[in-house]
């Protein structure tokens, strides 16, 4: 009987202290507010919204804000506007009155995006996101790095980052689709680099105008 009693006051103290580590974990999360996860066994943990900062080893993701547009605007250059189809010439008005709509978008939660910072400078160097699916819109990834930081693999840790959020996000999704028009060899050569499979074309006016890719959850 003393056996007994013992073994079932040891259970007691053991799921008692778990309920003590959940709900620290929670209230810690909470306090935090931005964002908490919940690991269950050996599954991935699953983000309940989207973190505000996530470094890497090269570069630091970090969620767009007002304080970023103009140096958004600075890197955002006619190189990389070219390779994207934005006007040759834009304003700092223009860019203020996109990246205004792109913060609704992303606080409403229609498209997860972040500012890319290279950490040895802490300079804002590109921009990297994940739309929702959209019948009108069917390719849903994007990114560019300004043309002073190309190379060096800053591209393909985003793309890794961002990518898991993602699946954490939705762990219900598999995979997300992007398009690259026929003539961005390079756009595309970069791409398929970073872990993009081609799953087919695109077609405009009977004929293919874009490759489509598809990135998968690992």
């Amino acid at each position: 009987m003393k056996q007994i009693i013992a073994k079932m006051w040891h259970a007691l103290r053991t799921h008692r202290n778990a309920l003590i580590i959940v709900s620290v974990a929670l209230t810690l999360a909470a306090g935090a507010g931005t964002y908490y996860f919940i690991r269950v066994g050996t599954q991935e943990s699953i983000l309940t919204a989207p973190p505000e900062e996530v470094k890497g080893k090269i570069i630091t993701l970090r969620a767009l804000k007002k304080d970023y547009f103009i140096d958004y605007h600075n890197a955002f250059s006619t190189i990389v506007r070219q390779s994207l189809e934005f006007p040759e010439f834009i304003t700092l008005d223009y860019t203020l009155h996109y990246l205004q709509d792109q913060l609704s978008k992303a606080q409403s939660g229609k498209i997860l995006l972040y500012c890319i910072f290279d950490n040895k400078d802490n300079k804002l160097i590109g921009e990297i996101e994940i739309r929702e699916k959209n019948d009108e819109d069917p390719g849903q990834f994007g990114w560019w790095i300004n043309e002073a930081y190309w190379g060096g693999g800053r591209a393909r840790e985003a793309l890794k980052l961002i990518a898991d959020i993602y699946f954490r996000l939705k762990p219900q999704e598999k995979s997300f689709m992007a398009h690259v028009r026929l003539w961005n060899k390079r756009g595309y050569n970069a791409i398929k680099k970073a872990g993009f499979i081609d799953v087919g074309y695109f077609y405009e006016g009977g004929k293919a105008s874009r490759y489509i890719v598809e990135y998968r959850k690992k």
